[in-house]
């Protein structure tokens, strides 16, 4: 995870060094959802045919593979716009594997009533790879040029492959004798069958409304506070530290009987912060809001995992997990849109929009289902 988010600091400075708009920095994020939506459900299955630690091993075999070719071309001072472009999507097809795979491995080795924490201290690593990651990519770039992130990729790569191996063998394969096309189909139809399962996957494609701002983030370093490639970072790592501290509580409190209401509480949290950051010319209060837009993610995100792991039967799981990482994939769409739709109504009022659109769905879906509503 710190090198996906070094990955993509590295490259969003890179895309403005290079001349480039912001669409360009959202379009090198968001066009990466293109392949990962096929490429995930098929990974779906191949996590409940394989199990999760194969899958996970071949993912990250391959963004090692990855890592080595976009540091060969940035450092050799070869690189181009459309390279980064495309090394992004590719990159992202690959991560597309591993994402549900990372998520059905909480099941394997905790027991249901520890879910919510599992998927909690999940985010504490995804929050630390958000700090760490980000603030250490622009003391390289600032330090050694832009080519040393890259080349830290491999070493972090090298050092995944070398873990995810260790983990224990807690699954067996699970030969299939129908095409995985077939499979792909009964997983659809298995969730849209289900009512509860259906609304808070919806409400996880929501994420698509919220992630709109994210491309802005080195826009207004650069040309708000004028705070460089470091205060990039340091915007991030705000955001980062939110995040790891929420998550850490949550790991830390008995698992909460509804997963409605932190839901709603959530999102209610973000609009609040993510309208301030729209607003703000204060980098203080600027950081500010971005470590409560942090915060209020881990709520979110451990609420929503939870019930989709509970509310699913065991041989769809991998399916069911394939389909939402589909949208955290699809933020990256939405930093597309957020970029493009900035450039034309501006981004403070874009942000503002999005937002409220996000918090009208979530309490929408929530709102108008009695079942959902109870859990």
């Amino acid at each position: 995870m710190m090198g996906v988010e070094l990955r993509i600091m590295a490259q969003s400075w890179l895309i403005l060094e290079l001349g480039a708009s912001q669409i360009w920095v959202g379009a090198a994020t968001g066009l990466r959802v293109v392949p990962a939506l096929a490429i995930g459900l098929f990974a779906g299955v191949m996590v409940d045919r394989l199990g999760g630690r194969s899958v996970l091993i071949f993912e990250r075999l391959l963004l090692l593979l990855l890592a080595v070719v976009t540091a060969a071309v940035v450092v050799a001072g070869v690189v181009n716009l459309w390279q980064i472009v495309v090394l992004s999507i590719v990159s992202s097809a690959v991560l597309a594997i591993g994402m549900p795979a990372g998520q059905t491995l909480v099941m394997n080795y905790l027991p249901k009533e520890s879910l919510q924490a599992g998927n909690s201290l999940n985010m504490v690593g995804a929050s630390l790879a958000r700090a760490v990651g980000p603030l250490a990519g622009g003391f390289l770039i600032a330090g050694f040029g832009l080519g040393s992130p890259f080349l830290a990729l491999i070493g972090l790569y090298a050092l995944s492959v070398y873990f995810t191996y260790r983990l224990p063998r807690s699954e067996r394969s699970k030969p299939s004798g129908t095409s995985a096309l077939r499979e792909i189909s009964d997983g659809l139809k298995y969730i849209k069958s289900n009512p509860v399962l259906f609304r808070v996957m919806l409400i996880a494609f929501s994420v698509i409304l919220s992630a709109a701002m994210v491309p802005i983030i080195p826009v207004y370093a650069r040309d708000r506070f004028d705070v460089g490639e470091t205060g990039f970072g340091i915007m991030l790592a705000a955001w980062a530290v939110g995040q790891g501290a929420s998550a850490l509580w949550i790991a830390s409190k008995k698992p909460w009987e509804r997963k409605a209401p932190p839901i709603l509480i959530s999102t209610v949290l973000f609009v609040v912060a993510d309208i301030t950051f729209a607003l703000s010319t204060n980098f203080p209060l600027t950081l500010a809001s971005l470590a409560l837009v942090g915060a209020a993610i881990p709520v979110w995100a451990s609420s929503t995992i939870t019930l989709l792991q509970t509310q699913s039967d065991p041989k769809m799981i991998g399916r069911v997990m394939s389909v939402f990482t589909l949208s955290l994939q699809s933020m990256m769409f939405g930093w597309f849109l957020g970029a493009w739709i900035g450039t034309i109504i501006g981004n403070a009022q874009m942000i503002i929009i999005g937002t409220l659109i996000y918090l009208v769905v979530n309490f929408g879906l929530i709102f108008s289902s009695r079942d959902l509503r109870r859990l």
